[in-house]
């Protein structure tokens, strides 16, 4: 998130070449099954593209709590029409900060 400007770059062309090749050895080397590395590229990429997403323009990113927060404010709805969404606003809020991404990629990590 460094450099969100990026993102529709890396998301937006085949992933290949050298680079991309070693990233891919290196995940069939953790994980033997193909299925099981790409699962998990795509969890990677998937929480990349969702973050980017969220961001406007090239310039810094705010601080993740911020961005949070941001999130949180959008999920205000009224419990009486989106109870389940309302009670959940708070994990919706953080559904791509760091602590998200690393209890998925745990869970999916510890299923393969």
């Amino acid at each position: 998130m460094r450099h969100p400007a990026a993102m529709p770059s890396i998301l937006g062309a085949a992933v290949s070449g050298p680079v991309a090749a070693r990233v891919g050895e290196s995940l069939l080397a953790a994980l033997p099954d193909p299925r099981a590395s790409y699962t998990v590229m795509v969890y990677v990429l998937g929480a990349i593209a969702l973050e980017a997403a969220e961001l406007e323009g090239t310039g810094p990113v705010p601080p993740e709590d911020e961005r949070i927060a941001a999130r949180r404010a959008v999920f205000a709805v009224d419990p009486a029409l989106f109870p389940r969404t309302h009670a959940a606003a708070d994990a919706i809020a953080a559904y791509i900060s760091t602590e998200q991404f690393r209890w998925g990629l745990e869970r999916l990590l510890s299923s393969l």
